[in-house]
């Protein structure tokens, strides 16, 4: 695990590029971000989820606004943040080069 101020650095790093994606894509809620250890087990998770260090997050969208994956990848990228697209929510998480 990165020492606190990596940790802290990254968590406001997230924290930030995730409500920058709310302002430009409105319609977000969020369903998921951080978990404990159980949690994150219960829902199946993965050992190594960034959920269980506070920088992801699931999030879903008011009708209508779900935004096209491209567009929403692309603005991501520019805080360093990715996503993946599940049917029914899209995990938002900080880049594998912040890792």
């Amino acid at each position: 695990m990165p020492d606190n101020q990596d940790t802290m650095r990254r968590w406001s790093f997230f924290t930030w590029g995730t409500y920058y994606l709310r302002t430009v894509f409105p319609g977000m809620s969020v369903t998921s971000w951080g978990r404990s250890p159980e949690h994150n087990a219960a829902v199946g998770g993965k050992p190594d989820s960034q959920h269980l260090y506070w920088t992801a997050a699931d999030v879903v969208w008011d009708a209508g606004t779900r935004p096209d994956l491209a567009a929403l990848q692309r603005e991501a990228a520019r805080w360093g943040l990715e996503v993946d697209r599940e049917p029914d929510h899209d995990h938002i998480e900080i880049g594998r080069a912040y890792v």
